[in-house]
């Protein structure tokens, strides 16, 4: 089930609907349903917009939990980190084509540079944007920010073409 809008589904772009949809990630072929996660549906994670034009950025809204919480009760650097390897991820895969990212790939490198904490409670925003797309690699941006706009994490996502060498690109 994708992330919420905080527009109706009525007014995104076929675009935006694509990201969205990709937004909580492929269901989990666990039995128990269990997984390794960010919580999308308990931190209220809302899709805000997405655009496909250069450069192709999507943002999202959430609250943070105390479970993404570290003992500070900031959010945790591991799960900033997931947040944005998933999200960052929903854009390359929405820009896919057969043969290339179609799959989203695989994380070659995710650097990520902590600013200032995120407590819990706190209202944020993701904002993720796409760098470069070739045929092997891909590189997008991402930012956890609060939303007077001050940085809080920044990422960089490098990812490599998964898709079986005999699809045509």
């Amino acid at each position: 089930m994708p992330a919420p809008s905080v527009r109706p589904q009525s007014q995104l772009t076929p675009f935006e609907q694509l990201v969205q949809s990709y937004s909580t990630g492929p269901p989990t072929l666990d039995k128990n349903n269990e997984a390794w996660d960010f919580f999308p549906h308990e931190c209220n994670l809302r899709f805000e917009s997405a655009t496909q034009d250069p450069p192709a950025r999507v943002s999202y809204l959430f609250k943070v939990i105390p479970k993404q919480c570290n003992y500070l009760e900031n959010l945790h650097g591991g799960c900033a980190a997931t947040i944005i390897d998933i999200l960052s991820s929903t854009l390359l895969m929405a820009l896919s084509k057969p043969g290339l990212y179609s799959y989203g790939g695989v994380s070659r490198n995710l650097k990520t540079t902590y600013i200032r904490p995120v407590p819990a409670g706190m209202e944020v925003r993701v904002v993720c944007e796409l760098v470069h797309m070739g045929k092997r690699m891909a590189l997008l941006r991402a930012e956890i920010q609060k939303l007077d706009g001050s940085v809080c994490v920044v990422a960089e996502h490098d990812k490599v073409n998964s898709d079986p060498a005999d699809t045509k690109i």
